[in-house]
């Protein structure tokens, strides 16, 4: 017991005893625990205390054992006996049939979303049946409960795409700050579903599509951006240009590049466009390509000709070869690796620990699979920022095509 001046010590160890009992449901032995007299200093207390056991006693909910000879005065021992009758002695539902209500109250609400979701509410349901939180959320705040699952559903349909956080929020709860209320526990829930637990909240964020407000994209190379005969963004500008999300229906090539590149990071795209002059057409992905970045990538892959090479340059670590992952799984074609191997995250790069969440892409046919093995199961890890390592182009120099016509 914790002794403190506004708590009732009597009601507080029963409901202690109470959770023993529903966390461990199929318990051979009964719940029970012991008074701990030294937090009772006074003969008032002990008098209080004694009086709850004894009203919860008569009702059924539990046995309470007394000590003998000259200690038969005090309550030695206290044990459950009924613990749903203790639950309604202490004025609330048995915790299994709290998870009933609760979870027959979520599952229209899981239904709005994909399968996995009611998947989501049968957990929460099992938590709650043995007095746990589940997901943070206790089993006495239906409406957070109701919130959570509502704005999961949604993201699962895909409803969050292209949104800002508090406007969605608003759509989906009628409450444009209920997504502030739980946004780590759904991003901890989407991370897991996606098999990639641990993922930063900003790269699940970006994976649903939720935003802000769409940033434009940086980029470089032969696109233009055109309205009634007037040039509004030229790609070749130096040392890049920038695209707004609405300008993209306006956007088309105005020669063939020499090749397609995606950077992850900020400046290592500075530095490409200023220290490489390869004809190639290089995007700023912004680390985990948002919603607007992929619109834009697919839309370029729909009018460059296949014969044109497709590469992506990001950080050798368990954020980059998922950035990679997702642009294979994501776009008609794949980008090959540039600059993301073993040999130079071992030469350049820092010592890091394994991290068996690689393992789904290790087991797939990602470009980058080798290097998940590696990064999940390896010896002597090495964690590779591209910032790192100089700009190389991804293309042959003159001297190569050269040696190789020969």
């Amino acid at each position: 017991m914790t002794r403190t001046e506004d708590s009732d010590l009597g009601v507080a160890f029963l409901e202690r005893l109470l959770v023993l009992s529903e966390r461990s449901p199929d318990r051979t032995r009964a719940a029970s625990a012991a008074p701990d007299y030294d937090q009772l200093p006074t003969a008032e207390l002990i008098k209080r205390f004694e009086s709850r056991l004894t009203a919860a006693e008569r009702a059924g909910a539990i046995e309470v054992k007394r000590g003998r000879r000259e200690r038969r005065h005090l309550i030695e021992r206290v044990k459950v006996t009924d613990a749903p009758a203790l639950a309604r002695h202490l004025g609330r539902s048995p915790a299994p049939d709290l998870a009933d209500r609760l979870s027959e109250a979520l599952m229209p609400v899981a239904e709005n979303g994909e399968p996995w979701v009611a998947g989501i509410v049968r957990d929460m349901a099992r938590r709650w049946a043995r007095g746990e939180s589940a997901y943070r959320i206790p089993p006495s705040t239906a409406e957070a409960a109701k919130e959570f699952i509502a704005l999961l559903a949604a993201m699962s349909k895909d409803r969050a795409r292209g949104l800002d956080a508090r406007t969605f929020s608003l759509k989906v709860t009628g409450d444009s700050k209920a997504f502030d209320r739980h946004a780590a526990r759904l991003a901890d829930v989407l991370a897991a579903q996606r098999g990639e637990p641990g993922a930063s909240a900003d790269l699940i964020w970006k994976a649903v599509g939720l935003e802000r407000f769409s940033h434009p994209i940086h980029l470089s190379g032969c696109v233009l951006v055109e309205k009634d005969n007037h040039i509004l963004i030229d790609g070749r500008a130096s040392p890049f240009a920038s695209v707004h999300p609405e300008m993209l229906p306006l956007l088309r090539l105005c020669c063939k590049p020499a090749a397609l590149l995606t950077i992850e990071n900020y400046a290592s795209f500075n530095r490409y466009v200023r220290e490489i002059n390869d004809g190639a057409l290089v995007v700023y992905t912004g680390g985990f390509p948002s919603a607007v970045a992929m619109e834009l990538l697919k839309l370029l892959l729909t009018m460059i000709d296949p014969e044109v090479a497709f590469f992506h340059w990001g950080d050798v670590d368990a954020g980059g070869l998922r950035i990679f992952r997702y642009l294979e799984e994501s776009l008609a074609r794949a980008p090959r690796p540039h600059l993301m191997t073993r040999a130079l995250a071992e030469t350049h790069g820092r010592p890091a620990e394994r991290d068996a969440s690689l393992g789904a892409i290790a087991k797939s046919a990602s470009a980058v699979a080798s290097l998940a093995e590696w990064l999940a199961r390896g010896e002597r890890i090495m964690h590779l920022e591209q910032e790192a390592l100089d700009p190389v182009s991804p293309l042959p120099s003159e001297g190569d095509r050269r040696t190789a016509a020969l």
